[in-house]
């Protein structure tokens, strides 16, 4: 396992650039985890939410698998465990490490100029006990992605707070974590109506 997280966007590319240079064909999941750490809390958020902004998020029932992602990873780190578990069956899961090169290079523009906005900063809001209130806000949010699935493109404003809470995780910028927290209390504002009204 790797002894210390990714410390920002750049370095977690580095990372998965890494892996896909030495896995041959296949880059499996568990290949990754190992790359990025046992307590890669952050950095699987900040994927979770990121794979919810993009076009995977249009296929019928895939924001709600990747809110359950969510939950099974926020809900180990509100409980306090200080390494991350992930099911066998999920980190069997392989992608081509051609594509995943390709991904990687294609993100290393946009990393670069995330990586100049975001930095270390508020801090208080990043510590240990801060990360258990993210990742139960985390689970909150994921929690109402199932019935806004059925809202065209809703789904996009869970997805962006709970990648905006793992990227806040991975560069501890509390400023970023206040506003994913404004994102997450959008989400269940539009959840609330749509139960009540």
């Amino acid at each position: 396992m790797a002894e210390e997280n990714p410390q920002d966007l750049e370095d977690l590319l580095d990372e998965l650039s890494g892996v896909a240079k030495r896995c041959g064909d296949k880059v499996s999941v568990r290949e990754v985890y190992c790359a990025i750490g046992e307590r890669s809390f952050g950095p699987l958020l900040l994927a979770a939410g990121l794979l919810g902004m993009t076009p995977v998020s249009a296929v019928p029932g895939a924001p709600t698998v990747l809110a359950l992602v969510t939950i099974l990873i926020a809900g180990q780190l509100l409980f306090g465990r200080s390494t991350l578990w992930l099911p066998r069956r999920l980190l069997d899961l392989s992608v081509g490490a051609d594509k995943l090169d390709k991904t990687v290079k294609i993100a290393r523009k946009p990393a670069r100029f995330v990586d100049r906005v975001v930095r270390p900063r508020l801090t208080f809001l990043t510590g240990r006990l801060a990360d258990r209130v993210v990742a139960g806000v985390c689970v909150l949010v994921a929690c109402a992605v199932p019935p806004l699935e059925l809202l065209p493109f809703v789904a996009f404003v869970p997805a962006t707070a709970i990648a905006a809470f793992g990227l806040g995780i991975v560069v501890r910028d509390g400023l970023l974590i206040l506003v994913a927290f404004g994102a997450s209390g959008g989400t269940l504002y539009v959840l609330a109506r749509q139960l009540l009204f």
